[in-house]
């Protein structure tokens, strides 16, 4: 795992890599899930139409002279329907089948242009929409693109069920931004589509990478990025910001006075943390630090700003080798007047979170409530807005690196030197289960609403249920320890000496190579559309 003591790092060029995978219009009309227009059952019927309004127009030409010889038949057809009907089934099939061989070609013509429709019976068209929708929504992306090739009406049913693609987009992972009301049915099914075939461009390789130099001879410690800009921070006390596009540098921050271990972004709020002790919170549009924050009589290790609820506002927690949480208001850069800059009181402190006896390694938070892991070997859980303890949680023998919150369960899981990943109880504080398999210091943990996943010093990532905690794979192909990882419910990249890595989290699968014959890989994020890594080379 990344070493505290940094003086021994290799000191060779830092560099940030962007791979991005790409869709254009070629990639969605060479997907067989995603039909065009053309509709071949369609055609088929209209072909048959034509067919019968040509055996129409021969009928007409028949000649009737030839009835005046059968009209004692004709007389008699009546009773020849009513014997027809007193068959039995089979004799009625037996009949039928000896008057269509002695029948003519046009007389067959007409004959299928008269079943075949008969024999069709689109039911989606009889029932109510609602119930036609909620027959639709049994049916997973491939079968929907399949049945709206069937005839105009079910494409239209299917194209304008909004919930249909958005619960697709969901059981996917997909994140909607955009309130529900702001897109249309059809701008989801293309959202889909091309959320789909990003996926599979990220299963296939189909990328393009783009490099450019980072921090020198520096180690990336932090690392962020969204569609337009990539910010970066490292022991050489810089905050460097990226054009997310071309790689171009845009700005750098400086004013610490040590090692950046530690930011985090919201819009163009940044927030970072230093081992020269301070906060600071930058305007990202201008480079300007606009508050200097104060407290911490030691390295900043960790932190995060808090989403805002209807009873709190938007928060930083920052974390320190002092042993102490510290709670801040997030300033609003928009007030020039409440700009802070260390004199006097601060405004913007809310409170300290006493109580770890060691240094503060790791924090995540939910609303109100905070989880911190200590090297003290403890987990403890805080509420943000008495800074009272909640919860005490003891268990772990060793330093305690990593820490994650599970809203939906709501329980956490904490890693540990100790070599185990434990899981608790939020409500009461009880250890639900101890996650054995790892052999030394698990550094890492992410959290999906699917899977839990472990990077540890042995190599090795491990995927466990974290319903049940039961372990579904161990990721085994890198030479040294895991440094870096991120995962979605498709897919884990992880980074170690020597490469970055594409593993598939549902079959433990080692998917390919994404960066090799480096050094190291300090940090990894990505998106749906690109990965950003850090890299020693």
């Amino acid at each position: 795992m990344q070493s505290e003591d940094i003086s021994a790092l290799p000191m060779n060029n830092t560099s940030l890599q962007i791979t991005e995978v790409h869709t254009t219009d070629c990639d969605i009309k060479d997907q067989p899930y995603l039909p065009n227009t053309y509709n071949p059952i369609c055609a088929r019927k209209r072909s048959a139409s034509s067919d019968a309004d040509s055996i129409t127009s021969s009928t007409s030409a028949v000649d009737y002279k030839r009835l005046k010889h059968t009209k004692h038949a004709l007389w008699k057809l009546p009773n020849m329907l009513e014997t027809f009907e007193s068959f039995p089934a089979s004799f009625q099939t037996e009949f039928l089948l000896q008057l269509i061989k002695k029948s003519s070609k046009c007389t067959l013509q007409l004959m299928n242009a008269w079943i075949t429709p008969t024999m069709k019976q689109d039911f989606l068209s009889y029932l109510p929409l609602e119930v036609s929708r909620r027959i639709i929504s049994y049916l997973d992306a491939f079968s929907l693109s399949r049945a709206s090739c069937v005839c105009k009406r079910w494409k239209y049913i299917i194209d304008h069920d909004k919930k249909a693609w958005m619960r697709l987009l969901l059981s996917d992972g997909y994140k909607l931004q955009d309130p529900i009301t702001k897109k249309s049915s059809l701008e989801y099914k293309t959202l889909y589509a091309r959320h789909h075939i990003l996926k599979q461009n990220w299963k296939k390789g189909r990328a393009e990478q783009t490099s450019f130099k980072g921090h020198d001879k520096f180690v990336v410690t932090c690392l962020q990025f969204d569609d337009e800009k990539i910010v970066s921070g490292a022991d050489d006390s810089h905050v460097n910001i990226y054009d997310t596009a071309t790689g171009e540098k845009k700005m750098t921050l400086e004013g610490h006075e040590g090692g950046v271990w530690a930011l985090q972004y919201v819009g163009h709020t940044l927030v970072t943390g230093s081992t020269d002790r301070r906060v600071r919170v930058w305007d990202m549009e201008t480079g300007k630090c606009t508050h200097i924050f104060t407290g911490h009589t030691s390295t900043i290790r960790c932190l995060l700003i808090t989403q805002p609820t209807k009873d709190m506002p938007a928060m930083i927690i920052t974390g320190s080798r002092d042993s102490t949480l510290r709670v801040w208001r997030l300033p609003d850069l928009k007030d020039e007047q409440g700009h802070y800059h260390g004199e006097g009181p601060n405004p913007y402190f809310v409170h300290s979170l006493l109580g770890h006896r060691h240094s503060v390694r790791a924090i995540a938070a939910h609303e109100h409530m905070v989880v911190s892991g200590s090297y003290d070997n403890t987990v403890r859980v805080w509420d943000i807005r008495t800074g009272q303890l909640i919860h005490l949680m003891e268990g772990h023998t060793q330093k305690v690196y990593s820490v994650v919150i599970d809203v939906e369960r709501n329980r956490c899981m904490s890693g540990s030197m100790d070599s185990s990943v434990r899981i608790w109880d939020l409500a009461t504080g009880e250890c639900l289960k101890r996650l054995e398999g790892h052999t030394v210091l698990v550094g890492l943990l992410g959290l999906t609403q699917q899977y839990l996943v472990s990077a540890a010093a042995d190599a090795i990532l491990r995927v466990w249920s974290p319903e049940t905690g039961v372990c579904q794979h161990a990721l085994s192909g890198h030479s040294n320890s895991i440094t870096c990882f991120q995962h979605d419910n498709e897919k884990v990249i992880s980074g170690s000496e020597g490469g970055l890595k594409m593993w598939d989290i549902k079959t433990g699968k080692f998917v390919r190579d994404l960066i090799t014959d480096v050094d190291g890989v300090w940090r990894v994020a990505f998106d749906e559309r690109r990965c950003i890594a850090a890299l020693q080379r």
